[in-house]
């Protein structure tokens, strides 16, 4: 064990209502607005908080001020439902990936041709490896993004994202992975 972890680890649990948290294992974050709890995990000590900003929740959860490499990740759930994903698996693979694309088309993505539609601990999703060429995450030296793009049960919308450094996000993505794996809804 590294001195940074015994550090990490001595350190006092704070709540997440505080925007602070540290874990050997994982963090438990907890959106308020879309119903849902998410685990985190990598062994970083995750600053967190949530958003409401019209129909749209967003939980970020960031990596602490100088752990390397820098790491954002994120849940967005639009809270209106799109019917379409409720007309069956086609029409729901077709509208997620419509979904993606035009968030892409916001966060400016490069190429996601390479994005593959897969079982994730039994949701179906969009995922893709990509840059952004986005000023605010190119200042902050986290143009890479691993995207997750699915739809609840009930038919809202979300987008899960990993932003680092370049040449991490494959090296990170298991971090997203297990965190859209433990994905729990709650009323």
């Amino acid at each position: 064990m590294n001195l940074k972890t015994q550090i990490a680890t001595s350190c006092l649990v704070l709540a997440l209502s505080s925007a602070a948290a540290f874990s050997e294992d994982t963090v438990e974050l907890k959106d308020e607005n879309a119903k849902y709890t998410m685990q985190l995990g990598g062994n970083i000590a995750w600053d967190a908080d949530v958003d409401l900003t019209g129909p749209q929740s967003t939980l970020v959860a960031r990596s602490p001020e100088g752990h390397e490499p820098l790491t954002v990740v994120s849940g967005m759930t639009y809270l209106k439902k799109n019917p379409m994903v409720m007309l069956g698996d086609e029409v729901k693979k077709k509208t997620t990936e419509g979904f993606l694309e035009g968030l892409c088309e916001n966060y400016k993505c490069a190429d996601i041709s390479a994005r593959s539609y897969e079982d994730i601990g039994g949701r179906m999703a969009w995922v893709v490896t990509t840059k952004l060429d986005l000023p605010a995450y190119i200042d902050m030296g986290i143009p890479e993004a691993v995207l997750i793009a699915a739809s609840t049960p009930d038919g809202y919308m979300q987008l899960f994202s990993l932003h680092t450094a370049d040449g991490k996000a494959d090296e990170l993505k298991p971090i997203l992975i297990e965190a859209f794996k433990s994905v729990t809804p709650f009323e």
